[in-house]
């Protein structure tokens, strides 16, 4: 998989899982199932300065601040994970991986949730299954 930075709802797709950048996350999306499932993992940017090379790294999760380049499970902090789907009514749920979140935190994983990952989430669904009739 690729670590150039993704911008917008730009997305990496390998067989059934989807990673789009969302504003300084990175969320991974299975899709290869009615329900759709994703985790979310915050990245920071960054830039060679010699080279100009840019890319994003996720974060260490045993060493925070610390950076990983490159994706492992298990080992890159995951803020939480969640899954969306439609039964007739848009349903969404969030697990939280963390005991405690400062209170920024909080207002922008809302923000991050509401105004991307259900975004991008309904329009999958639409475009995955458009015989469907979708009430908002």
């Amino acid at each position: 998989m690729s670590n150039e930075k993704q911008k917008g709802n730009n997305a990496n797709v390998v067989l059934g899982a989807v990673r789009v950048r969302m504003m300084d996350y990175m969320v991974h999306f299975k899709t290869d199932a009615h329900t759709l499932e994703f985790e979310v993992y915050p990245v920071q940017d960054w830039e060679h300065l010699p080279t100009g090379k840019k890319g994003f790294s996720y974060i260490d999760k045993e060493n925070e601040p610390d950076d990983r380049e490159i994706f492992e499970e298990g080992k890159c902090l995951k803020k939480f994970e969640g899954s969306f789907c439609w039964r007739g009514v848009w349903e969404g749920r969030l697990y939280f991986t963390d005991e405690e979140y400062w209170g920024e935190e909080i207002s922008e994983m809302s923000e991050l949730y509401n105004n991307h990952i259900v975004t991008w989430c309904k329009d999958f669904i639409k475009k995955r299954e458009p015989s469907n009739y979708y009430d908002e």
